[in-house]
């Protein structure tokens, strides 16, 4: 995994990205309170209870992850999933 800092709020995760649909996002911290925009979501939640983020992604980080790859600083990494029934 690579780090990457978003260019909006400056929080840092670690991203593996595998192909222009598939990202892995692992953040550093509780992503809910440590993005203030997942902070404001979750703040302004129904019932004011908490929702989980695993689902979601900042747009502003999700828009810097696009431009490292574009810029060449995320590499898009090849890997080959196993095939069920089949040894490698």
């Amino acid at each position: 995994m690579q780090p990457i800092t978003c260019n909006q709020c400056g929080t840092s995760v670690l991203v593996e990205k595998y192909s222009p649909q598939h990202t892995s996002v692992q953040w550093l911290g509780d992503a809910a309170s440590t993005c203030p925009r997942l902070q404001m979501e979750n703040a302004s939640a129904l019932g004011g209870g908490e929702r989980g983020t695993t689902d979601r992604i900042c747009p502003a980080l999700h828009a810097t992850i696009d431009q490292a790859v574009r810029d060449g600083a995320l590499t898009v990494t090849r890997r080959a999933e196993p095939v069920p029934g089949r040894l490698a």
